[in-house]
């Protein structure tokens, strides 16, 4: 058998370059001249010679091992390989199996020849430095787009790749990236969503799918790719790429700051910044520390041989450390009455409410604009199934194609209705949050005191870093540097101290 194999990294090379079915006239042409009657077409178009990861090539070595192959024709060296280590090893491979490689456009030299091999070994190390040096000019190009202010590389999730009107107009980056009208909300309700605090990675991106955001495959998005958007600062209008960080981007946020940074506390709140399963939720884990040597404290629960259970927080040092088990109750109560100290000033209670009016004045206006989108999908979609079933009874269409047609309207409702529904819901839920912004900004006790564990560890993230705890007593709180701010800024009042 002889193989005609012909390859193109991209789609752009095949068009400006030696075309895969140009490579494959010549390649076939040649194989005719030399007589050759069984030749099998083998292409790898859009793959890279820098690797070996080809399905071309694999079914290439398969078939030599089979001892199928007698010769390989392609029009140069640089089609099976530019990477010096894979040329050695393939050059090894064919002749181990007597396979002969011809090539029509690059000199066909006897390996084995002392002055062949030297010959071929010359024109490898030509095409590997012809790669890396176009590695380098890409790369080049692209840390010059970021530096005008561009995402480089193929749109992430929520945005689509667009040309750039002022492309040699003072800017080279050719293509530019924009908000895509149809996965930009979803993804804006995936950071509202996560920053209910009622959701997993996991658990969102089952809901996210349901809503219609799923991968460039159709599939649902993979916890890790959601985990990524959630942290990834682009959606607020920042570009960092190779060690270049851009604050201010040319690309349009669709995240707002405030939303971005609640969405990381709330990923820290949820494992205090590790991402392993819990099986019992202690609120002061990961806050809780030994005020006699430093280590963080851990907590388990334990049993009595009545059955009853109480849960402690203790220092892991085993041996040294005086410290005593302190019960996980005795310190939350602790924590909570710490609340009662901490009030906001007046002023900026009203800058709050002032915020949560503005920012749910935005949503009516997003969600109203939503659902008139949906209804009018709705709308069109009932209108397409009542002109089906007119021509259903004129006989334009048949038994056949009136069910397929129906089944597809009926699916679609049903995904438009749904998403109907999730607008109410979103609605209601900013409420919510609305209500317990206000309540937090008024009573921090008392919204402390009625929120659920996750938001509990909310408020906690934003007032504290790490309690020192020393003989079943709170010895010292360290808070975190929005807070401390704060109360250089006298928008907190403090009365008390910790400890006494």
């Amino acid at each position: 058998m002889t193989i005609v194999y012909s390859r193109c990294s991209t789609e752009d090379q095949a068009s400006n370059g030696i075309s895969i079915d140009s490579q494959v006239r010549i390649c076939t042409d040649e194989a005719k001249r030399l007589g050759c009657n069984n030749i099998k077409i083998i292409k790898d178009e859009g793959k890279s010679a820098g690797n070996m990861d080809r399905p071309g090539l694999k079914e290439i070595m398969r078939l030599c091992e089979e001892k199928k192959v007698k010769r390989i024709i392609m029009l140069s060296g640089d089609r099976l390989s530019r990477k010096m280590e894979n040329h050695l090893f393939l050059r090894g491979f064919f002749k181990k199996h007597g396979v002969e490689v011809h090539y029509t456009s690059q000199a066909n030299i006897d390996i084995n020849t002392a002055m062949g091999i030297m010959m071929d070994n010359t024109f490898a190390n030509m095409s590997e430095f012809q790669r890396l040096q176009t590695s380098d000019k890409t790369k080049a190009c692209l840390t010059q787009k970021v530096k005008e202010g561009w995402f480089p590389g193929v749109a992430p999730l929520g945005y689509r790749n667009v040309d750039n009107p002022n492309y040699r107009k003072g800017e080279i980056s050719k293509r530019i990236i924009i908000p895509d009208d149809d996965t930009a909300p979803l993804v804006q309700d995936m950071f509202d969503l996560y920053a209910t605090g009622d959701y997993s990675v996991y658990t969102l991106a089952e809901e996210m799918a349901r809503r219609g955001l799923k991968s460039r495959k159709g599939k649902m998005l993979h916890p890790s790719k959601v985990y990524e958007t959630l942290r990834n600062p682009l959606y607020i209008g920042e570009l960092h790429w190779g060690g270049i960080v851009i604050k201010k981007a040319k690309h349009t946020p669709i995240i707002r700051t405030s939303l971005f940074e609640m969405v990381n506390r709330t990923i820290a709140a949820h494992n205090h910044n590790c991402c392993r399963k819990r099986k019992y939720q202690f609120l002061l884990r990961g806050f809780a520390f030994c005020g006699v040597c430093g280590r963080r404290l851990t907590a388990e629960w334990h049993s009595k041989a009545s059955g009853i259970k109480f849960g402690y927080y203790h220092c892991p040092k085993r041996e040294g450390c005086s410290n005593a088990y302190n019960q996980v109750g005795e310190m939350e109560n602790q924590v909570k009455e710490q609340f009662k100290n901490i009030q906001f000033s007046q002023s900026f209670v009203n800058l709050i409410v002032k915020k949560a009016k503005k920012i749910l004045d935005e949503k009516r206006r997003q969600i109203t604009a939503k659902r008139k989108l949906y209804q009018n999908k709705r709308n069109s979609l009932e209108i397409k199934r009542s002109n089906a079933e007119d021509k259903l009874l004129k006989g334009v269409l048949n038994d056949n194609d009136f069910t397929r047609i129906r089944e597809n309207i009926r699916e679609e409702l049903g995904a438009v209705e749904y998403q109907l529904d999730a607008i109410e819901e979103q609605r209601e839920t900013k409420i919510d949050e609305i209500q317990e912004i206000l309540r937090f900004s008024r009573n921090i006790y008392d919204a402390y005191d009625k929120a659920n564990y996750i938001l509990k560890r909310h408020y906690l993230s934003l007032f504290w870093e790490r309690f020192d705890i020393k003989d079943k007593k709170i010895i010292k709180a360290i808070p975190t540097r929005l807070f401390q701010t704060l109360l250089e800024n006298k928008q907190v009042i403090i009365t008390g101290k910790w400890g006494d």
